[in-house]
This record gives C-alpha cells, structure tokens and sequence, in this order.
C-alpha cells in the first residue's frame, strides 16, 4: 500500500511539473508594426477582433504611455495605426488599434454605441461583461501582462464612429484607466440629460434614450454623471467637417434634432452637457476644440491642419509627413498638454 502511494505522489508530482513546463502562448507584441486576432476576452472570444498595432523600435516598452485609437464607420485599425505610425515612433509611445467589423458581428450597436443596450431603438441592458467596451479594458490588461507594461492608464483617440464609441464609453465605463481621451467628428452624441432629447421648438426625438441621451439608464445618475463630466475629454472637430444632412432625414430623428452638420452637433453637444453641470454644481473637466480648415479626416484631426501629406507603405497603409505636425491636433492634445 505504501509503495502505491508513493507511486501515485510521484506520478501526481510528474503532471503538475508538465503543466507548469508547458510553453506559454506566445507574445503577438513585437517591437515595430503588428497585428493579431484577439479572443481572449472570454465573454466575447465568440466574436473576435483584430489588433492593429506599433511599439517602437527603441525605448523602454515597460516605460511607454499607451494610445488606443478608434476607427471610424470604415472600420479599419489600419487606418488609425498608419495615423500615429511614425508619431509613436518619433515620440516613444505604444498604439492599439482595434478593429470591430461587421462579419465579426459588430454592427452599429455593439461598435458606435457600445453594445450596452440589446437594442438601439429601446434600451434593454445587457450584462456588462457583454458590452464590446468590456474589450478595452480586457485588452489594456492583455497587453500588460504580454509586455510588462508598467502603464497604469491608456490615453484613447476615436473618429467619426470611434469619437462616437469613446465619448459614450466614458459614459457607461466610469472605472476604466482612462487619461485623456479625444472624441474626434463624432456624427452623432449621448446627452447627459435625463430628460430625453427635444428640438428647439420642443418636439422630442424619435429615440429618447440611449443612445442619444442617458435617459432611463444606468448613466443617468449622478455618481455616473459625476464620473463622466470629470473626466479628461475632448471633443475635436473639424471647422470644415460641415456637409448638412440630407433633407429626407426628419425633423424628429435625433441627429437632426442634434443639429444640421457634425460641427454644430459638437458644439450643441458641448454647451448643453456644460450648463447641465452647471446646474447640477458637478466639476467640469470637458474642453471643446476646432481644427481650422479640417474636414472629416483622421489625419487632419491627429496633425491639426488641413494639409497633411501622407504615403502608402507595404501597398495598403497610409502614413503622414511628421513636418506638418502642428500644436491644434490630437497629438498636441494628448501628448503635449
């Protein structure tokens, strides 16, 4: 009986020793341009999302600050990662751009609005480890672990669908490691007002509820109102980035009611989100800022200009002229301020 004990002790130790020698699963982040398919979000692995990204080729990795930059309605990572390729390069610091696609199952809902609400036309709350905003966060830890990372917070940079995706993650997402974020053009805004949405003449939205306002959420409250408006945000827009909606848009829907152009969107977004702090004597950390002659371009809006030349490498990613880099951009905003 003693010698069978023995024996099984040591073939039990045998198989935790196998376990722990067994490799680790390799690390996709490599110094320089990169990607790879992320499922390691368990709740989400059924819906992969593809990792864009660029670590310098010199410099402390440990020590780096982190961007995660959000791309628009297009829904390439390429494009955001070509965008700050040879600024993260110059300047020492790490970009992740995720991509969400459609085949992928992130439609308008679960990528522009966060995939918090089962439906975009009735808000049904879906378990937050559901939302497509639980990624960021999951993946902010991925890199982490996979580098050594000693960051403790991620600045974020979004355009056009992304502004959209990380103005309202701010909303709902009130513990996320975020520093500065900029929301770039966004084409359409979650109000801070529990109130619903309304035009100037007082007739109410289609859509009274998210995504256009916090209405009958979660976020309507004011630990979650306070949370968001101390936040560290930007709202960027282009003074160019004006092309009126079409006239078949009613006057009820929401981004009609928001206002004819994504330039007055911003700034109606802007002071209405102002005066309800106010009133509700909360701190207000939101700035407001223009690009002159910007249209609806992420370039134009990371660089702060209209013209930004740029090229195309390895045959399909855009990346720009650092000697037209300018103090009014994203860039500036994040970095330098």
């Amino acid at each position: 009986m003693y010698k069978k004990i023995v024996c099984l002790l040591f073939i039990t130790i045998g198989l935790i020793q196998g376990l722990s020698a067994a490799p680790k699963a390799e690390n996709p982040f490599k110094r320089g341009a990169g990607s790879f398919e992320y499922t390691s979000y368990e709740p989400m692995h059924e819906h992969p999302v593809t990792i864009f990204y660029y670590i310098p080729t010199r410099g402390n990795i440990k020590k780096m600050r982190v961007l995660i930059s959000m791309h628009g309605a297009e829904r390439n990572g390429l494009v955001q990662r070509g965008v700050w390729r040879d600024l993260a390069e110059e300047y020492g610091f790490i970009v992740l751009a995720p991509q969400f696609t459609h085949q992928n199952g992130y439609q308008e809902n679960e990528y522009q609005f966060g995939g918090v609400s089962k439906s975009p036309r009735r808000f049904m709350l879906k378990p937050q480890e559901k939302w497509t905003y639980s990624i960021i966060e999951a993946l902010f830890d991925y890199f982490k672990e996979c580098t050594g990372s000693e960051a403790r917070t991620y600045d974020m940079f979004g355009h056009s669908a992304g502004g959209q995706f990380v103005h309202r993650y701010l909303a709902a997402m009130p513990m996320a490691r975020v520093g500065r974020a900029v929301a770039a053009n966004p084409g359409n805004y979650v109000y801070p007002d529990d109130r619903g949405l309304f035009s100037e003449t007082g007739e109410a939205a289609d859509i009274q509820t998210w995504p256009y306002t916090v209405k009958d959420t979660p976020f309507a409250s004011d630990e979650y109102l306070r949370a968001w408006f101390r936040r560290d945000l930007v709202i960027l827009i282009g003074t160019q980035d004006i092309e009126p909606l079409k006239s078949s848009v009613p006057p009820t829907d929401p981004m009609r009611i928001q206002g004819l152009t994504r330039y007055e969107r911003a700034w109606k977004f802007f002071n209405r989100s102002r005066d309800i702090a106010r009133k509700k004597n909360m701190e207000f950390n939101w700035i407001i800022m223009e690009v002159p002659g910007a249209g609806h371009s992420s370039g134009q809006m990371v660089f702060g200009q209209e013209r930004v030349r740029s090229q195309v490498i390895n045959g399909n990613e855009r990346v720009y002229n650092l000697r037209d880099l300018t103090n009014k951009g994203a860039f500036s905003l994040i970095f330098e301020q």
